[in-house]
């Protein structure tokens, strides 16, 4: 089952975000992880905050693929991947996106209101 849904998810992310690339997510994420584990322990907020603080610099196509892989990895290994956690990732790069946080403070006040 694991791998069924892992060769359908490599095929709809090869076809709906080719050409994606991790450069900015990789200069990025180590930090903005330590931000956001400093401010909250709950996964969701965690989820919500990375995702927007990462599409305050990075594409955020780029940012929802970081999500997905994420939760792969949870799927493959012995983490809790959840549909609910791409759902915050989603949130938090809408927040950047329709200018609701502009600031790295203002994606972890709105995460927090929303989880």
């Amino acid at each position: 089952m694991k791998k069924l849904i892992l060769l359908a998810f490599i095929s709809i992310s090869t076809h709906s975000l080719a050409g994606v690339e991790f450069i900015c997510s990789l200069k990025h994420l180590k930090p903005v992880v330590q931000v956001a584990k400093n401010h909250s322990s709950y996964d969701k907020n965690l989820h919500c905050s990375v995702s927007c603080m990462l599409t305050r610099r990075c594409h955020s196509k780029e940012v929802l693929l970081v999500g997905y892989l994420k939760e792969f990895k949870d799927l493959l290994g012995s983490g809790n991947a959840e549909r609910a956690d791409i759902e915050a990732d989603m949130y938090g790069i809408s927040l950047v996106k329709h200018k609701r946080a502009l600031t790295d403070k203002e994606c972890l006040t709105q995460c927090d209101l929303r989880y």
